[in-house]
């Protein structure tokens, strides 16, 4: 009997402690041939875009029509910080690559676009975890749609991280370092 060959989960492991997992983390939409981002090293990251998500199972609105002000502001809040923690995450993992604070002729724009949040929740005994997902577009200076992939973050709930807000602000760690991931596949040469 013939077993076909499979890379050994030894194999796997290495390649996950050097490159940060055995596949990547996004999935490609949309790819521009030849590589327009090849050899690019000028980028503007927008702000977060919320599409408006859907929020578990509800949309946003009907989300928030359930909490008071209060938690209305701290949803807000979570929302701005958890688009500051993706913006700072890329430029971080980004290396030697260059950002903007404003668009501009020959800049390359980023333009994250979340769809859908899980906000998740800690009981002590039950939890549910946290999950963002979204849609990363790169763009050319003049708005030109280059490349769209689709990216996802789940972040556990635990005693160690119980609120929502902070697992959201995980999650725009995680989804900005895994965008910084894709530019750097995109502009090596």
């Amino acid at each position: 009997m013939h077993i076909p060959a499979r890379p050994s989960l030894i194999v796997c492991a290495v390649v996950a402690l050097a490159s940060g997992g055995c596949e990547p983390r996004w999935v490609v939409l949309r790819q521009a041939v030849p590589d327009p981002l090849l050899g690019a090293h000028v980028f503007y990251v927008e702000p977060i875009h919320y599409d408006p998500p859907m929020v578990g199972s509800k949309t946003e609105a009907a989300y928030q029509a359930e909490k008071d002000s209060d938690q209305q502001r701290s949803w807000q809040t979570d929302k701005l910080d958890t688009a500051t923690r993706y913006q700072d995450a890329i430029v971080g993992a980004s290396g030697d690559l260059k950002f903007t604070t404003a668009p501009a002729p020959g800049v390359f724009i980023i333009r994250p676009i979340v769809s859908f949040i899980e906000p998740g929740f800690y009981a002590a005994i039950v939890a549910a975890p946290t999950e963002i997902r979204m849609r990363v577009q790169f763009l050319a200076s003049d708005g030109v749609l280059l490349d769209e992939i689709a990216v996802r973050s789940v972040i556990a709930a635990s005693m160690v991280a119980p609120a929502s807000g902070t697992r959201m602000r995980q999650a725009g760690d995680d989804l900005g370092r895994v965008t910084a991931g894709y530019l750097h596949k995109r502009v090596a040469p």
